[in-house]
C-alpha cells in the first residue's frame, strides 16, 4: 500500500507538532528528525544522538520509535536521517517519518539528496512522511508539490498565509483568520477542506 506525504504549516506554538504527535501515536515504526529535542522526551522514544546509532536503528526489525537529535552539522545529519528512513522503509519494514523544522535544513531550491529521494520514492514503498515547517516559502518546494495532504495552522505573516493559500486552494483570509490550535486540512487531489481545532 502506498504511503502518504502530509505537509504541516504554521507559526510557532500554533499546534503543528501536537497535531502530528496525535496523528502518528499508533504508528508501530516511527523515525523522527527531532531538531528541537521535543519527541525524544516523550515516553517510549529512544533518543539517538550519534550517526552510528541512527544507522543501526534503521536496520532494526520490529517496533521502532527513534528521535534523532543531531549534535553537529544539521545538513549532513538530516541527509543521513532521510537516507536511513528510506533504507528502513524499503529493506526492513514500513515506517513513518516525521521531519521537524524543514526550513532549517532545506531551501526553496531542489530538495537535498536523500530527502529528495525519500519524497519522490518513499511513498511507493509504503513510507508515511510528515513534513513540518513554520514557513514553507523558506522550505523545499518538492515536499509541498508532492503532498497528498496539507494541514495549515495560523500563519506568522500575511505573506506566509498567501504562500500556503496559493498552494492549497484556500483563501489567504481563511488562513490568516486561524486562531492558535485551529487548523484547515486539505486533500490536495480533491481540494476538499476540513476545519478543526486541537483540544486538550
Amino acid at each position: 500500500m502506498d504511503g502518504r506525504l502530509i505537509c504541516v504549516s504554521g507559526a510557532s506554538r500554533s499546534g503543528k507538532t501536537v497535531y502530528v504527535m496525535r496523528a502518528v501515536e499508533k504508528a508501530p515504526r516511527l523515525m523522527v528528525w527531532d531538531v528541537e529535542s521535543q519527541w525524544s522526551e516523550l515516553p517510549g522514544f529512544e533518543r539517538v544522538t550519534s550517526r552510528a546509532a541512527l544507522v543501526a536503528a534503521a536496520q532494526r526489525k520490529g517496533d521502532l520509535r527513534v528521535a534523532y537529535v543531531e549534535q553537529d552539522d544539521l545538513s549532513k545529519g538530516f541527509d543521513l536521517w532521510a537516507g536511513c528512513v528510506l533504507y528502513a522503509g524499503r529493506f526492513v519494514a514500513p515506517v513513518t517519518a516525521v521531519a521537524e523544522e524543514l526550513a532549517d535544513v532545506t531551501s526553496m531550491a531542489r530538495a537535498p539528496r536523500n530527502w529528495g529521494m525519500l519524497l519522490r520514492r518513499g511513498m511507493k514503498r509504503g513510507i508515511d512522511i510528515w513534513a513540518i515547517s513554520q514557513r514553507w516559502q523558506e522550505a523545499d518546494k518538492t515536499a509541498m508539490g508532492n503532498a497528498s495532504g496539507i494541514v495549515v495552522f495560523r500563519a506568522t505573516t500575511m505573506k506566509d498565509a498567501e504562500y500556503v493559500a496559493e498552494r492549497t486552494g484556500m483563501t489567504k483570509e481563511d488562513v490568516w483568520a486561524l486562531a492558535p490550535l485551529e487548523y484547515l486540512r486539505v486533500a490536495t487531489y480533491s481540494r476538499e477542506v476540513e476545519r478543526g481545532v486541537l483540544t486538550f
